[in-house]
């Protein structure tokens, strides 16, 4: 009887030692997957940093005074005054068969004929005016090219291709209608803000009351 005591209870213990052995591994087994999927879960990805406007000084000729745009076509004509989207001293207002065209830019280096952004500065493209007439520089601008006026075309980051208008225009809340735009019915009101990264600018039909919205810019040429 003591043998089969004795022998029932090393059965015994030996099934305690098992259930033990395999609940401690099952704990571990799992404190293992739950310490593997936490440790290989992917860091959240770092916000994109914020698109900054790209301010550019607009030139259709190279320093030797060769056309760095394609000619898309040339006509005959004549400029009069300095350009009144652009105040620099190379840029033009000129009246190409019928058509005007503004800005139009001069080179030094480059005598009898003046070059015009055929779509804006988006485009490579450019209309030549061989010039019937020398340029007037008695009623040319005075300016050196800077980035610190306004810019006569702007691309926003919607897509919008905008250019200075040099005409008459409305005004809405102390704004001019600055632009016009392919892309958009709406216009583009004053000058770009440039008090933070991306600029600005108020965006609104023409027939708006008030100004409340804006768009952000892309690329602005000077």
């Amino acid at each position: 009887m003591r043998h089969r005591l004795r022998a029932l209870a090393v059965k015994v213990r030996l099934a305690l030692g098992v259930i033990a052995a395999t609940v401690l591994a099952g704990g571990f087994a799992v404190d293992a997957d739950v310490g593997a999927g936490s440790g290989s879960s992917a860091a959240a990805p770092a916000p994109a940093p914020a698109p900054h406007t790209r301010a550019s000084i607009y030139t259709p000729f190279a320093a030797s005074g060769q056309s760095a745009a394609q000619v898309k076509s040339t006509v005959r004509g004549h400029c009069w005054t300095g350009s009144a989207a652009i105040d620099h001293q190379d840029a033009w207002r000129c009246l190409g068969g019928n058509l005007i065209y503004d800005p139009c830019f001069g080179s030094a280096n480059a005598k009898g004929i003046v070059l015009c952004p055929a779509i804006g500065p988006w485009s490579s493209s450019a209309i030549e005016i061989e010039l019937t007439s020398k340029l007037p520089s008695k009623h040319g601008n005075k300016g050196r090219p800077s980035t610190s006026g306004l810019p006569w075309a702007l691309l926003t980051t919607a897509g919008w291709k905008c250019r200075l208008d040099t005409g008459a225009s409305s005004v809405i809340d102390g704004q001019r209608q600055n632009y016009v735009c392919t892309g958009t019915q709406d216009s583009l009101w004053g000058a770009p803000s440039r008090t933070s990264q991306p600029w600005k600018i108020y965006v609104a039909p023409a027939g708006a009351k008030n100004l409340s919205r804006k768009v952000a810019i892309r690329s602005a040429w000077f």
